[in-house]
């Protein structure tokens, strides 16, 4: 339907730039045909006067001119009345014809006093100027036809009576044989008009569109400029308190310091996380690679998924946190999205409240639920709150309340929402706090989807276990190593495959899981996963990268975006091995 109304858009604006373009034509051409008919009249003189006098070649020389020169001021008022329109075109080729016409009359008013030579001439002349008027009256090719019936005809009175029969058909056959001729021609002119005022228009809109293109071009560049000074400039305020807590933690000795010190140092390190998957998310809507999978999902459970640890969290900071759920409900939504959409509801509530109540109700709204977060904080004023689900906006309530972030949470969330076609709606009242409400549509009966579990249980799945560890950052590979070796797992790491093979020869045993980065310094994580299956069997493999494509290129192996948190790393531990058995341990030398 929208590409119809788009043809049917395109053809009406061709038609009305092609009246535009024939009138303007038109004028243009009987301008210069009036300069002809006035000095083409006068040459005739040379032929009329000598045969009829002077009075008789005036007094038509004058009714020609005056028809030739009256008709351009009245062409121009009727375009300046009625516009450039298909009528206005019309009316003009009617008395352009009429006008021409005129000049042919000499033909049967003089004939009889004319020698056979001098009519012979004056026929030349006249048919020259009647095939000169397609330039004219090409635009209508009917009226066209008419005025050349008319001219012909005219023409062929002038003959009648000062020749005889056999001439006469010859000259009938041949005016029979040349109009079709110039009605085509006429035909065809018009129709190249038409193709170049189609061809114009089609290259108008080409540019048009690489005017837009390159507009769009611009302001994603200039969005990307911006991307890369907001994140550039918030990542470092997290990453500046990490340097000076952890140098605290490594300096103090107090334990109850240091424990206050590490509970910092995890906040800032889900801080610096929620940043980069921000910005992950942003670079997938960006890219157009972001989707929603709508299922139906039981709220109940996707709800405990989402606020585990939130109420600790709050009570914590003196905050109060409660849940007001009025009924069981299935709804359609993507649970992953959904999952993470409430919870950076959540945490804008926590970083924006100093003080007060954070609330999550459920209600149900007809054949929808609505599914909100209110808190007490600082609220928004309403300039800021009809910007706050752009891109890299922070108004002065993240000044008011210190909050850390990027600007991005409500954007991607506005995005998500969109992808499911749930309904987004934000409250705000400055001082007052702020209240977020999903509309979610309620789903067809359905086996709904569980949300993610988080599991514990972390040293029974990892006892004695070896875990192959191949990571080209040593930062990265030493921290994974020892998070490993903490939870009780046997750890075998190095920085490429030659490496990791050959402390796997010292082992004198295969590997229970594999964890390698997908971009080595030689070759990749999928390379070295397969050349250790080659040798060993097959060993369950978990491919980290921080590539915010990397989930697109179909791997064939299960895929941990960094930065990983250490329950999404649980999750891909239980994963490898849904049982509890426990090889023998010991330590790695």
């Amino acid at each position: 339907m929208a590409d119809q109304e788009q043809s049917a858009a395109t053809g009406s604006d061709v038609s009305t730039e092609l009246v535009k373009r024939s009138v303007a034509m038109i004028l243009a051409q009987t301008r210069a045909g009036a300069a002809t008919a006035l000095l083409m009249g006068a040459t005739l003189g040379v032929i009329f006067v000598p045969a009829v006098g002077w009075a008789a070649f005036l007094a038509w020389y004058l009714v020609v001119a005056l028809g030739m020169v009256v008709r351009q001021p009245y062409f121009h008022r009727l375009v300046q009345k009625h516009g450039a329109t298909e009528h206005t075109l019309h009316r003009i080729a009617v008395v352009a014809a009429l006008t021409s016409w005129i000049t042919t009359l000499s033909v049967p008013l003089f004939s009889r006093a004319l020698s056979v030579a001098d009519l012979g001439v004056l026929t030349i002349i006249t048919v020259g100027w009647v095939c000169l008027a397609v330039a004219v009256l090409a635009v209508q090719p009917r009226v066209y036809a008419l005025y050349l019936a008319a001219c012909l005809s005219t023409v062929y009175l002038g003959w009648v009576g000062h020749t005889g029969l056999r001439e006469l058909l010859l000259i009938a056959a041949a005016m029979l044989l040349g109009a079709p001729m110039l009605i085509r021609l006429a035909r065809i002119v018009q129709a190249q008009l038409r193709d170049a005022v189609e061809a114009a228009q089609q290259n108008a809109v080409l540019v048009q569109q690489l005017r837009e293109s390159l507009q769009k071009q611009q302001e994603t560049q200039r969005a990307r400029s911006r991307f890369l000074g907001a994140a550039s400039h918030d990542m470092r305020q997290p990453v500046q308190a990490l340097m000076f807590l952890t140098d605290i933690f490594r300096r103090s000795s107090d334990p109850g310091r240091r424990d206050a010190m590490a509970q910092q140092i995890v906040r800032t390190g889900e801080s610096i996380d929620g940043m980069f998957r921000h910005l992950v998310d942003f670079a997938q809507i960006d890219a157009g690679t972001m989707k929603a999978v709508v299922q139906p999902v039981d709220l109940d459970r996707l709800l405990a998924a989402a606020v585990s640890g939130f109420a600790e969290k709050c009570a914590a900071r003196g905050l109060r946190f409660r849940m007001d759920v009025q009924e069981s409900c299935t709804v359609s939504a993507d649970p992953v999205l959904l999952e993470r959409m409430l919870r950076n509801f959540l945490d804008n509530a926590f970083k924006y409240s100093l003080r007060g109540e954070i609330v999550l109700r459920v209600k149900r709204e007809g054949d929808a639920v609505g599914v909100s977060v209110s808190d007490q904080g600082v609220g928004m004023e309403r300039e800021d709150l009809e910007q706050a689900c752009n891109a890299f906006f922070r108004g002065r309530s993240a000044t008011l309340a210190e909050a850390e972030g990027i600007g991005l949470g409500l954007a991607i969330s506005r995005h998500m929402s969109d992808l499911m076609q749930a309904g987004l709606r934000l409250e705000s009242e400055p001082g007052q706090g702020t209240k977020v409400t999903l509309r979610l549509p309620l789903a067809a009966e359905g086996l709904a989807a569980e949300p993610p579990r988080r599991q514990r249980h972390c040293e029974a799945l990892l006892h004695g276990r070896l875990v192959a560890v191949l990571e080209n950052d040593r930062l990265t590979r030493d921290a994974l190593s020892a998070w490993l070796v903490e939870a009780g797992a046997r750890v075998a790491q190095a920085a490429s495959l030659a490496q990791l093979q050959d402390v796997l020869r010292h082992a004198d045993r295969p590997p229970d899981l594999m964890l390698a980065d997908f971009r080595l310094a030689e070759g990749t994580g999928v390379e070295a996963v397969d050349a250790v299956r080659a040798e060993y069997g097959w060993v369950p493999a978990w491919i980290i990268s921080g590539e915010p494509d990397i989930l697109e290129r179909g791997l064939n192996l299960p895929v941990l975006q960094k930065p990983v948190t250490p329950d999404r790393l649980l999750d891909a531990v239980r994963a490898a091995f849904p049982g509890n058995d426990v090889t023998q341990s010991g330590d790695l030398a």
